[in-house]
């Protein structure tokens, strides 16, 4: 029987990262995948924000989430040999009066001033400038899908990768560890976004799964390197993509693209964007948001500590995802404290 120390179900943003995370360690793991549990990083535009949604709101831990995602993502692109990390200013246009009020109400806040630009920003003749906006200049993209499929490559050279769907009825744990087929792990991690609510050691916490739509688009056009919002997003991957999103719907889970989110994105982009663009390909993806609070969920199981998930980060994977799979190694490793905004044995996760 293999024996490894870790064993990771899911091949996703957070799987992929954590399995960097082991290989910078010199760990022996094994990730089981079959490519559908990476569903909701299939149509991620990998934007790492610390300003988001309709109240420019910044997410819990920002400082921790942005410097180690910022260190984390350059040291992967190292280990896989590959360009897939940039950082990126936002330009962020008001929608309405009411948008740009609600800014400045924000903009007094000392926590505020190290992410943004006080001077105006320079908007081109082709965005509409209605109600101006402001600049984030401590922003990133991340290249998911190419860090996925570098990830994919780099574990199947290594023969680390087990193509095949995980079978929950093969799990054996002991206190000294988990079996599962002819393999043994010191510890089971758990990274399978949505289909979480599959998995009978974790499907008691709650989830409040999202699909997600992106357009690619065809748009010679629009040439600024920045990342542009206005209630949807537009902006060139470093692949050279022109990317448009995003669409949150909570009643279909599949990675069907739809007419629906097709429509409303196009309107989106067409509210702000003074050019012609086509539509050149649409994904879809489900992403995983907690129910109890839409905050990660990392740690060991609290009846099972050989069985530990990194899970639930929503639409701000690229930014969460390095900060808690750091936390859960060295939870695993070193016993060290799991913060507990993000930590599993939470109360509120749990029914």
């Amino acid at each position: 029987m293999p024996a490894v120390d870790y064993l990771i179900v899911g091949q996703g943003l957070a799987g992929s990262v954590f399995a960097a995370l082991l290989l910078e360690r010199d760990r022996s793991f094994i990730v089981v995948d079959d490519q559908d549990r990476s569903a909701a990083s299939k149509a991620a535009g990998g934007i790492i924000n610390p300003i988001t949604g309709k109240r420019l709101n910044r997410p819990a831990l920002i400082g921790e989430l942005i410097q180690e995602a910022f260190s984390t993502y350059p040291r992967i692109e190292q280990l896989l040999g590959a360009s897939l990390f940039a950082r990126r200013d936002v330009l962020r246009l008001f929608i309405d009066k009411e948008d740009q009020q609600r800014w400045e109400a924000k903009r007094q806040l000392p926590e505020y001033e190290p992410y943004v630009n006080p001077a105006n920003p320079d908007v081109p003749p082709n965005l509409a400038n209605t109600h101006g906006g402001f600049e984030i200049t401590v922003a990133a993209q991340l290249d998911i899908r190419q860090l996925i499929s570098r990830s994919r490559s780099v574990l199947i050279q290594q023969n680390r990768l087990l193509e095949t769907p995980f079978q929950y009825d093969q799990i054996k744990i002991s206190s000294a560890g988990v079996d599962w087929c002819d393999i043994r792990a010191q510890y089971l991690v758990f990274c399978e976004g949505y289909r979480m609510s599959e998995n009978p050691y974790f499907n008691a916490i709650q989830l409040n799964p999202a699909k997600g739509e992106v357009l690619t688009l065809k748009a010679p056009e629009f040439r600024d390197l920045r990342i542009v919002q206005r209630g949807k997003w537009i902006f060139r991957s470093l692949s050279g993509e022109l990317l448009a999103g995003t669409t949150y719907s909570w009643d279909r889970f599949d990675e069907t693209p739809t007419s629906e989110a097709l429509l409303e994105i196009r309107k989106g982009i067409q509210s702000f964007c003074k050019f012609d663009f086509e539509i050149d390909d649409q994904r879809a993806g489900v992403r995983a948001v907690t129910k109890a609070d839409n905050r990660p969920i990392v740690g060991v199981h609290p009846k099972w500590p050989r069985l530990a998930i990194l899970n639930g980060f929503g639409s701000k994977g690229a930014l969460q995802v390095p900060f808690s799979a750091r936390q859960l190694l060295e939870n695993l490793e070193r016993n060290e404290y799991l913060h507990p905004e993000i930590a599993v044995c939470r109360p509120s996760l749990w029914k």
